[in-house]
């Protein structure tokens, strides 16, 4: 019996480099408005649809959380094996977590919809502009 084509989403170097940089750049989990331009742009690089886009991030984020307990968890069995507990010097802040993220950015509106109000494409990661809610809220235009 011949199998069926495999249906699994494979992303292309080109959309992963740009998934990574929007991540890197604060991006963690978007809004489905967000989701469909995201989706759009990486359209010109390869089959792409926004679950896929949406997953990732989702994935990326639980990733980047396991791999910080996993650290966290040696730095702590590292601690607690040792029988001299000042036979190692280790600073303090060796053992903190980084600080919290700033408040989840989001792009603002004049980068999604051009001067005719209709959606845009999305521009490279690099032109992106980042602010934070309270920010975008003082530059909205007034409907």
């Amino acid at each position: 019996m011949p199998q069926a084509p495999s249906t699994r989403w494979c992303p292309t170097p080109k959309q992963l480099m740009i998934l990574e940089e929007m991540y890197r750049s604060g991006v963690r989990t978007p809004t489905a408005s967000q989701i469909q331009q995201i989706t759009a742009y990486l359209s010109h690089y390869g089959r792409i649809e926004g679950k896929n886009v949406f997953y990732w991030f989702q994935n990326h984020k639980a990733r980047d959380r396991q791999k910080l307990r996993r650290r966290l968890s040696r730095h702590h069995h590292l601690l607690h094996s040792c029988s001299h507990p000042h036979s190692l010097h280790f600073s303090e802040e060796t053992f903190h977590s980084p600080p919290p993220p700033p408040p989840l950015p989001f792009y603002t509106r004049s980068y999604l919809t051009s001067s005719t109000g209709s959606p845009s494409p999305l521009p490279p990661p690099s032109h992106f502009v980042i602010v934070s809610r309270e920010d975008a809220a003082k530059r909205q235009p007034e409907d």
